[in-house]
């Protein structure tokens, strides 16, 4: 189990340790996720911009909150500060909730800010993985729920930033108060993925990509209501916290290819029934969490830089759905090819992941190490 008690460096990671962090970051992910949506929203309701000034405010938001990433990770890794950024992260996040009148400087505010914290956050998660997936999906799942809720509070007009200041507070607290765990020793890529590591490493960020542009591609012609919306939030929040558990438990490859080859036709039934859909989302955003790990298993000791490359992956997937050929991607062929495409390549990716090769006849899938 990941959550047995062990030690890294000689720290002791209890169940109750674990428990500790994931709760404290876990909410803050949230917090964090919803200040930067509402900010947005915010400012773009209450200035009545241009829907071309604000699609532009959104790409700049992204590239610096995911962008940014891999830097401030590899910094975060070799100063070994990761409280010390995901703290920052939140400060500087709240700082942008009163910059909202001023559309691009509480962009700047927001992305960084976000950027810092979840390489903080993601270190930390990353550490306590013991090289399994579960600790990680259990981090990064609340941001989807964050991402709605602070959407549809940025677009009412009630949004004030006072809201979130107690609240913001309580987390940078509760951040530099528990106990991190230590930083691993090895910051050399192990040995058994050096023969085929480029090529594993693209295929998992290519999946990545994938995942991100499908996931931001896909608008249920359903999708008008404010419950069937956080609804479908929490589906793919509980995706991203499952798919860890139930990856580690049967195997990373049986649990996510699986599960999007199931996902396809519960996505196409799920055009016109919800509950069939949120069914195949939660399929679908399972293998986050072994993507994820994947990566920062190939990069011992700098799992900020690991985390900051799934990020990046993330982002570039966005792009394509900030132009034209959005229209042409939400079409049920074309998603349903692309999820094809995606469980292809991440078969390929986990089959060299866990030693195979294409020369060999028998292999064990089924193993993540």
């Amino acid at each position: 189990m990941v959550l047995n008690e062990r030690k890294v460096n000689g720290f002791s990671l209890s169940r109750m340790f674990i428990t500790r962090n994931l709760v404290v970051f876990g909410l803050a992910h949230t917090l964090v996720d919803a200040a930067c949506a509402a900010v947005l929203f915010a400012g773009s309701k209450s200035l009545s911009l241009k829907t071309d000034y604000f699609v532009t405010i959104i790409i700049v938001y992204n590239l610096l909150a995911f962008g940014l990433q891999p830097i401030i990770g590899i910094l975060a890794d070799l100063m070994d500060v990761p409280a010390y950024s995901a703290s920052l992260g939140c400060i500087l996040t709240a700082t942008s909730l009163f910059l909202f009148k001023i559309p691009l400087a509480a962009t700047i505010t927001a992305g960084v800010g976000n950027a810092a914290f979840h390489v903080g956050g993601g270190i930390i998660s990353l550490r306590m993985s013991n090289k399994k997936a579960a600790v990680p999906g259990i981090f990064v799942a609340p941001g989807a729920i964050g991402l709605a809720v602070g959407t549809l509070y940025g677009k009412t007009r009630d949004f004030t930033p006072w809201v979130f200041i107690p609240l913001f507070a309580i987390a940078v607290i509760a951040i530099l108060v528990v106990k991190c765990p230590s930083a691993s020793e090895s910051k050399l890529i192990e040995t058994k993925y050096k023969r085929s590591f480029s090529t594993i490493l693209i295929l998992l960020l290519i999946s990545v990509a994938i995942r991100s542009l499908i996931g931001l591609t896909l608008d249920f012609p359903w999708k008008s209501t404010t419950w069937l919306i956080i609804v479908l939030s929490a589906a793919v929040a509980f995706g991203k916290g499952i798919g860890g558990f139930l990856s580690d438990r049967f195997g990373w490859t049986r649990v996510t290819i699986s599960g999007l080859l199931i996902s396809v036709p519960l996505i196409e039934l799920g055009w016109d029934y919800p509950l069939i859909a949120i069914a195949g989302v939660i399929l679908f955003n399972m293998t986050m969490p072994v993507t994820l790990t994947a990566v920062a298993n190939m990069f011992p000791g700098l799992p900020g830089f690991a985390f900051g490359l799934t990020t990046l992956a993330l982002v570039i997937g966005a792009l394509p759905t900030f132009t034209g050929v959005r229209s042409f991607l939400n079409d049920k062929a074309v998603i349903f090819s692309l999820i094809l495409i995606m469980a292809i390549i991440l078969f390929t990716a986990l089959f060299l992941y866990a030693g195979g090769s294409f020369l060999r006849r028998r292999m064990n899938l089924n193993k993540a190490e």
